[in-house]
């Protein structure tokens, strides 16, 4: 996947993949919680929950339906 191509998620939504995003390690309490990567995507007919069209999925939920050149 790279920035450009048109992704789809497992219920059909379709939108364009923007990049990755890696959350750093918190510390909660006296464990440190690991680091995690997910990908950015600009939705074309949703939005997330907090009104913005570009939010986070984990990778495995999308699949690449067409490539950008």
């Amino acid at each position: 996947m790279k920035p450009g191509d048109l992704v789809k998620n497992k219920i059909g939504d379709i939108g364009l993949f923007m990049g990755l995003r890696t959350f750093k390690r918190k510390t909660i309490g006296h464990s440190v919680g690991p680091e995690y990567t997910c990908a950015e995507v600009m939705w074309f007919d949703k939005n997330a929950p907090n009104g913005d069209r570009v939010s986070t999925i984990q990778k495995d939920l999308i699949e690449v339906i067409s490539e950008s050149r």
